[in-house]
């Protein structure tokens, strides 16, 4: 280490205290020349232990081109400031300066805080960017926002976006300001971005600069004069940033690397705005379907887990309930008669199943056969499926209904017969014996089955007329429902496929 002549034994007691401290510290004389620094200050600036004879402050900071240095004119009042500073190698980092006057010179304090400032920039910039994005996720709306951040930070008057359309995938100027553009600009901003994409990363390009790489032949235009330009990939093919200043502002590699810190961010913002504005714009088409699909009457509900996620009109007004009540807090299944929930369930669990009838028990207790079809539909939030159904309590009671009699057709008969059959083989133990869980069959109680045929039916229709013949019919089934228990089944066995004269009783087994 050594101390300049005409220190004094104070400034000399000093510069020795702090030789060894981690903190960059440099002495000056009055003029500004250093006349001392410590190893930390060697160090943040790349320069070898005891080369800094001759060397002048303002020449370790810099401006960038064009621009009046950051340094008050007269040293000898304090200072405290960001500036640039350049190392050795001719790399450029910010720097936290303190100046402070002593006896015969400066006391100069710096610290590096390029990561700092990035990590603030950066910060400020996605905070911002998800803001909006969150608010209005439409390009339009974002990429002011990435120019306000920018130019705050370095000189950025015009902006510009290039890069591949969505809707039709070709490369295009997706954002420029200001507009509109010179066909000069916009040769100009294809050569940067062609560049940017060559090299894959960010680009400083001043006057001087432009003019090399064009006469390299690494740009397809002679440029604008007066006109600096950055330019950074925003990232995972989304295109390229660009920024440019003119009438003599200009841009050197720490703006460079700043504008390719914050590039990245606005195409992950650029990304999710497109994303979320496609995710709006599927939901309002699926809105739409239902309700469009309310206004045709058709019931549709969405379902996750079996759990009713969404209900349209349709469907909560035939459910008779509150859309509240019925959508997030109600299986599907808990609507269904009881009877019916297994094979519902299977059907919701099958990949793609066949449209089906069941029936839904309403909160009066009033039963509605239904029609349902289920489609399943893989969404990013996760698998959803799709039910619509619609009344056909109508046209299943009218065809299970004898219309002349009002009583269960043949078809109905025939399935109560079936039904009532299976019970008794189950209770009779026929169906653990064919699993081998019995030895034997047990006594069962009886099935009883009546056949009721009118005597000489069509002699009466033959001298009474047809409406007579009705008439009777119809008599005959009130007088056997008043017999009936209220386990036991009246239906008509006759009519077009029989004997129209054929009503058969058939009592449920005690």
């Amino acid at each position: 280490m050594s101390v300049a002549n005409g220190f004094s034994a104070q400034g000399e007691t000093l510069a020795r205290a702090f030789a060894s401290a981690d903190t960059a510290l440099a002495l000056t004389d009055a003029s500004g020349r250093i006349t001392w620094a410590n190893a930390a200050f060697h160090d943040l600036h790349g320069i070898p232990a005891g080369s800094f004879q001759d060397v002048l402050l303002r020449d370790l900071v810099v401006s960038r081109p064009g621009a009046p240095s950051p340094l008050p004119e007269s040293l000898a009042t304090r200072f405290r400031g960001c500036v640039r500073h350049r190392r050795l190698d001719g790399s450029i980092f910010l720097a936290e300066l303190s100046v402070t006057p002593v006896t015969g010179g400066l006391a100069i304090v710096a610290r590096d805080v390029t990561t700092e400032r990035k990590a603030a920039a950066l910060h400020d910039c996605l905070l911002a960017l998800l803001r909006t994005v969150r608010e209005s996720p439409a390009p339009e709306e974002l990429f002011p926002v990435a120019h306000a951040l920018l130019a705050r930070l370095l000189p950025a008057q015009c902006f510009a976006v290039v890069g591949p359309d969505p809707g039709t995938a070709r490369v295009e100027l997706l954002y420029t300001a200001p507009e509109p553009l010179g066909d000069d600009v916009k040769e100009a901003i294809r050569a940067v971005t062609a560049r940017v994409l060559a090299l894959g990363r960010p680009l400083c390009l001043g006057p001087s600069a432009w003019r090399v790489a064009y006469e390299a032949g690494h740009l397809g235009s002679a440029g604008i004069p007066g006109t600096s330009w950055l330019g950074a990939p925003l990232g995972d093919d989304l295109g390229v940033l660009i920024v440019w200043a003119s009438g003599g502002a200009e841009h050197d590699e720490a703006d460079a690397e700043l504008l390719g810190t914050l590039a990245p961010p606005v195409g992950q913002a650029l990304q999710r705005g497109r994303d979320e504005a496609r995710r709006r714009a599927e939901l309002l088409e699926k809105t739409a379907l239902m309700d469009a699909l309310s206004d045709a009457g058709q019931a549709l509900v969405t379902l996750r887990d079996g759990f009713v996620v969404h209900a349209n009109d349709a469907a909560v007004r035939f459910v008779g309930t509150t859309r509240e009540e019925l959508a997030g807090r109600r299986l599907l299944l808990e609507v269904v008669p009881t009877s019916e929930r297994p094979r519902l369930a299977r059907l919701l669990a099958s990949p793609s199943p066949e449209a089906f009838e069941t029936a839904l028990t309403l909160p009066d207790g009033q039963r509605r056969e239904v029609q349902m079809a289920i489609r399943a539909v893989d969404l990013p939030e996760g698998l959803l499926q799709l039910v619509v159904f619609h009344d056909v309590t109508t046209l299943v009671t009218s065809a299970r209904t004898d219309y002349l009699t009002g009583l269960p057709n043949r078809r109905a008969t025939e399935e109560a017969l079936s039904r009532e059959w299976e019970r008794l083989r189950r209770r009779s133990g026929a169906f653990a014996l064919s699993r081998g869980e019995a030895t034997e069959i047990q006594p069962a109680p009886p099935l009883s089955v009546v056949m009721i045929d009118i005597d000489n039916f069509s002699v009466f229709n033959d001298e009474h007329g047809h409406h007579t013949g009705d008439e009777m019919l119809r008599r005959t089934a009130l007088v056997l429902r008043a017999a009936l228990r209220s386990c036991d089944l009246v239906g008509r066995w006759g009519g077009r496929s029989s004997s129209p004269s054929s009503p058969t009783r058939t009592p449920r087994a005690p």
